[in-house]
C-alpha cells in the first residue's frame, strides 16, 4: 500500500504545480496583451489546457501555457448551453441589496411585488423606449438612477440634476423624457448624480438603459416586453 501512495502522491503534486504554472503563464500573457486592464480572475474550462480570464466584465480564454488568445464564445453541444453567456451574466452581476437605493427615485406599479433598478439618461432614445414599454407592465417597483452620458449627450448632467431637484421627480422625469419639458423650480441642490457616476464607472454600467434585477443579473438596452416579462419570472425563482 505504502508502494501505491507515494506515487499516486507524486503525481497529485506535479498536476498541482503544473495547474499553477499554467495560471502563472496565462496570467503573464494577460498582463502583457491587456497592460491596462484588471483581471477579474482567472479559471479552468471545461475544455482541457484552455482558462478563462475575466478581464474588465469580459471573458477571453487563453492556453495553459499562455501562447494562445482564443475567441468565444464557447457552447457546450450537449447541454445546449452558451457557457460564454452565462460566466458572463455571472461576472457582471451587482447584487440587488447592494444597489444605493437612496440614489434613486422610485415608481411603485401594482402590488409593486417585482423590482428592478434602471440606470438611465434624461436624454437617451432607448430609455425612452423603455420607459413606454414599461407602462404595459404591472406589479412592479422601478428604481431610476440618473446616470448623464455627457460625452454622447452633452446636457444630460444638468438635465438628471434639474429632475433630481424637482418637486416631483416621477412627473418631472416622464416630463423630461416624453415631451422634452425641463422642469420648473430649482435646478441644483445636493444630488447623487457624481455619485451615480462613480458607481457606474466601478461595476462597467457604461450604456443606458441598463437594467438591474433583483438577482443581480443585468439587461442592457430598451429590452421587449415579453423578454423583460421572461427575465423577471427568471429573477423571482432565484
Amino acid at each position: 500500500m505504502k508502494r501505491l501512495i507515494l506515487p499516486l502522491a507524486i503525481v497529485a503534486v506535479a498536476a498541482a504545480a503544473t495547474a499553477t504554472g499554467d495560471e502563472a503563464a496565462v496570467r503573464a500573457m494577460l498582463l502583457r496583451v491587456f497592460p491596462y486592464s484588471s483581471t477579474q480572475g482567472i479559471s479552468k474550462t471545461p475544455i482541457p489546457g484552455v482558462f478563462e480570464a475575466a478581464i474588465d466584465g469580459r471573458i477571453v480564454y487563453v492556453s495553459g501555457d499562455g501562447r494562445y488568445l482564443l475567441g468565444g464564445p464557447i457552447f457546450d453541444v450537449n447541454a445546449d448551453q452558451n457557457v460564454t453567456d452565462i460566466r458572463l451574466e455571472q461576472i457582471n452581476m451587482i447584487p440587488f441589496g447592494s444597489l444605493p437605493l437612496e440614489w434613486a427615485f422610485k415608481r411603485v406599479k401594482g402590488t409593486g411585488a417585482r423590482k428592478i433598478a434602471i440606470f438611465e439618461d434624461p436624454d437617451c432614445t432607448y430609455c425612452r423606449e423603455f420607459e413606454r414599454t414599461l407602462k404595459s407592465v404591472d406589479n412592479l417597483t422601478v428604481y431610476v438612477f440618473l446616470l448623464p452620458i455627457e460625452q454622447i449627450h452633452p446636457g444630460s448632467a444638468a438635465k438628471s440634476v434639474a429632475v433630481w431637484c424637482a418637486k416631483d421627480q416621477l412627473k418631472a422625469w416622464d416630463e423630461i423624457t416624453q415631451i422634452g419639458t425641463m422642469p420648473p423650480g430649482a435646478a441644483t441642490c445636493v444630488n447623487p448624480i457624481p455619485k451615480i457616476v462613480e458607481f457606474a464607472k466601478k461595476h462597467r454600467i457604461s450604456g443606458t438603459p441598463t437594467t438591474i434585477l433583483e438577482d443581480g443579473r443585468r439587461l442592457v438596452g430598451a429590452v421587449p416586453r415579453a423578454e423583460l416579462e421572461a427575465q423577471l419570472q427568471r429573477s423571482s425563482k432565484r
